[in-house]
């Protein structure tokens, strides 16, 4: 052999090992890298699993001790105490977690302080359990949904992060693995094309067939050390004759010897997933006819050891002389790791969507519970506010202050529930043109409750604005007074509270300013930004004697501020403090004409059913509990309206069948069959008998978003949430018996 031959010989291995070898340090390292960004996607999901276990365990714990103080039994105080331990242990696990994330240790210490405040309050309810079980768990029912709000609110800031990082993770896992194929491709290029050219070089130099032989065993001695050097199992099939060539690689990647192995497509084809062999061989069909412009397949193998093992597959076909393919070459590589992990995020998934339903499910059956009798009291308040004759004027303060305080509970309820808001913690401003003089008159029928008392001296002057028509939300206009002499009230032990309400000019601007002036404790000048921060107050001690979580002001401010407004303060310590709240007087206007009281309204309302009212016309109230029958049954006699009632979705089937009603009220959450389903038995009724539909109008307690859509949907007409307003009754009742007198 010519030493110019062995010189060359010995280079091109030389450079050969060298590639083989880089190409193994890169994917061992390629390796090592992915193992380690799959182990902190791992670790990522192990915090958000946690974060999500915290919620369901603080919502546990206020049930157990929910369940204790209306039942008084044990047991509840025993899962109690096991649930705010699991609470806390979840807490310290995050902390361990997140030991090296500054804004998660900040979110988890103000976590800790919900989660403290929280079981005060709990253990608080508690220790006064023998008190009055009942009220007690009335009165802290407000602080504890706030708390509850804030834990969630805070913890899913805390998940937001997590997710974030868990999907940036998750992208540099996919990255390394993009970055790991291509150089596996180029180091298999760079391979082949050495070898292409080594085996060009012997073919050239070589004159002798012998020496032309031992040349080309050299080269396969040196491909199937590239190929022993790769993780990927190389085949080799002959399409012709079903022979195929499996590394030992391949081999070993389902656990079996080469004695395993007859050396025919066999071996491939039964260790396919019976459920997915015939899409593997049509897959690979397809590729061989051309379909397909590569092969590149992800299926299930059988492992000796019985268990089923992920293969991604990819390969090429050669053609023989008359153009048909005779040999596909190509490679296996074992991908369970990355199919278990997918698995993994998507069981995640699934159970966050759980999570998520069954908050839902909660918020929807607490918007139950709470609604239902509150219908009640708001109708009951209603009625008696009408029939006040007769009455001495203590009574009929005292309905006033019912009425004034049942639709201020309604307006807390329907924000506290809106599950939207709680969950992407947006609000929106419903505006609207309303007499001022009637807002702040319902303010001064609640708050001067309060301030009695206290024996506190409460004046609210608004005779200048008494006529004044404004545009704007009232209810959240009498939310933030609400809050700020409520505060004005509860920092001063004697002397007064004064509010003034007048118009006023600022920078050439139309302006409505309300001053709430107290004789209180007053605020520093240093603290005073510091009131309208969430969560603080100007002193560590003012919390401690006074109570309250901080929010109030800061909530005011904000609602202030979507009104296109501001609130100012002056205060003196010792002396009082002097809230001012200004907002743009956008409407302003005096027509005695364009303004309309609510009690006009109802008159011209009630006489309007009057006249349309025939003695044919008769409705069905489909409702299962009494103080809403006994509320919507006044309501029907008053306006002469003949109906009947069914306490059951079922009832209310079986009376539309003797009876084609000319309307039906349908409650939607009943015993033996539902709103939905009843409404939909009778639609299917209706079209059987080819019959006109009977206008169906849903109530509801749940009045979350999307409520509506369900009851139209299930083919109702219209939707009114609970409590039932009268007026917005009878107007519906209204309509739909105009649209009768005209289709007759």
């Amino acid at each position: 052999m010519p030493k110019v031959f062995i010189r060359n010989y010995l280079i091109f291995a030389a450079v050969l090992l060298v590639c083989v070898g880089s190409l193994g340090y890169i994917l061992v390292s390629g390796d090592h890298q992915i193992d380690k960004s799959d182990s902190w996607v791992s670790y990522t999901h192990s915090i958000i699993i946690e974060s999500e276990e915290l919620n369901t365990r603080v919502a546990q714990m206020v049930a157990s001790q929910r369940g204790y103080l209306v039942s008084g039994d044990e047991d509840f105080l025993t899962e109690y105490e096991e649930r705010k331990a699991a609470v806390s242990r979840h807490v310290a696990n995050l902390s361990d977690l997140t030991a090296d994330n500054l804004s998660q240790q900040s979110r988890l210490q103000e976590l800790r302080q919900y989660i403290a405040k929280l079981t005060e309050q709990l253990e608080l309810t508690l220790d006064q359990y023998d008190v009055d079980a009942s009220r007690l768990a009335l009165d802290d029912m407000g602080v504890v949904k706030r708390l509850k709000k804030d834990i969630f609110r805070v913890n899913a800031d805390f998940l937001e992060e997590e997710y974030g990082l868990l999907n940036q993770r998750i992208k540099i896992v996919e990255n390394r693995k993009d970055q790991y194929l291509l150089t596996l491709l180029i180091g298999g290029s760079v391979a082949v094309i050495l070898l292409m050219l080594f085996n060009g070089y012997l073919l050239r130099v070589q004159s002798k067939r012998s020496a032309a032989e031992a040349a080309l065993g050299e080269t396969e001695e040196v491909f199937k050390l590239a190929v022993e050097g790769t993780q990927d199992g190389v085949f080799d099939w002959n399409i012709k004759t079903d022979d195929v060539f499996y590394s030992d690689q391949f081999i070993a990647m389902l656990g079996c010897e080469k004695e395993d192995f007859i050396g025919t497509v066999e071996d491939f084809s039964t260790r396919l997933h019976p459920d997915e062999k015939d899409k593997v061989w049509e897959y690979i069909e397809l590729y061989l006819d051309e379909q397909l412009s590569e092969y590149e397949n992800t299926f299930q193998m059988r492992h000796k050891s019985g268990r089923w093992i992920w293969v991604k597959s990819r390969g090429k076909f050669i053609r023989d002389k008359q153009g048909k393919p005779s040999r596909m070459i190509g490679a296996h590589t074992d991908v369970s790791a990355e199919k278990e992990y997918e698995q993994r995020l998507q069981e995640a998934k699934i159970k966050a969507e759980q999570a998520n339903r069954a908050k839902s499910d909660f918020l929807a059956h607490m918007s139950h519970e709470i609604r239902t009798p509150l219908t009640t009291i708001s109708g009951a308040a209603e009625i008696l506010q009408q029939n006040m004759k007769g009455l001495d004027k203590k009574r009929r303060e005292l309905i006033k202050v019912l009425n004034s305080s049942s639709v201020s509970l309604k307006d807390l309820i329907s924000d506290v529930l809106d599950f939207s808001k709680i969950e992407s913690g947006e609000l929106e401003l419903e505006e609207s043109a309303f007499d001022l003089s009637d807002a702040f008159e319902h303010i001064v029928s609640i708050m001067s409750v309060k301030t009695a008392e206290q024996n506190l001296d409460f004046k609210f002057n608004f005779d200048d604005v008494k006529d004044v028509r404004f545009y704007g939300d009232p209810v959240r206009l009498r939310q933030v007074l609400i809050n700020l002499i409520g505060n004005a009230v509860k920092f001063t032990e004697k002397g007064h509270v004064h509010v003034t309400a007048r118009s006023d000019k600022k920078d050439d601007v139309n302006i409505l300013r309300i001053d709430v002036e107290d004789t209180g404790i007053g605020i520093a000048r240093d603290q005073q930004d510091v009131v309208f921060e969430r969560f603080k107050q100007a002193d560590s001690s003012v919390s401690r004697k006074y109570g309250g979580t901080g929010l109030g002001l800061p909530i005011s401010k904000n609602l202030v501020s979507l009104m296109g407004g501001d609130i100012q303060l002056q205060s003196v310590p010792g002396r009082g403090s002097t809230f001012t709240v200004i907002l743009p007087m956008r409407s302003i206007g005096e027509d005695a004409e364009k303004r309309r009281t609510s009690k006009v309204k109802q008159h011209k309302i009630n006489d309007q059913l009057r006249s349309i009212i025939s003695d044919s016309d008769k409705i069905l109230i489909v409702e299962d509990y009494e103080g809403n029958i006994v509320v919507l049954g006044y309501i029907m006699e008053e306006m002469g309206m003949e109906f009947d009632v069914a306490r059951t979705g079922l009832e209310a089937v079986n009376q539309w069948k003797e009876n084609h009603y000319d309307l039906v009220l349908m409650d939607i959450q009943m015993p033996e069959m539902d709103g939905f389903t009843a409404t939909k038995q009778i639609r299917k009724m209706e079209k059987e008998q080819n019959l006109d539909a009977t206008p169906i109008v849903g109530m509801t307690a749940h009045a979350l978003i999307g409520d509506k859509d369900k009851c139209i949907e299930a083919g109702m007409d219209a939707y009114l949430p609970k409590p039932i307003v009268e007026i917005e009754l009878k107007n519906t009742i209204l309509r739909f018996l105009k649209l009768k007198n005209k289709a007759a």
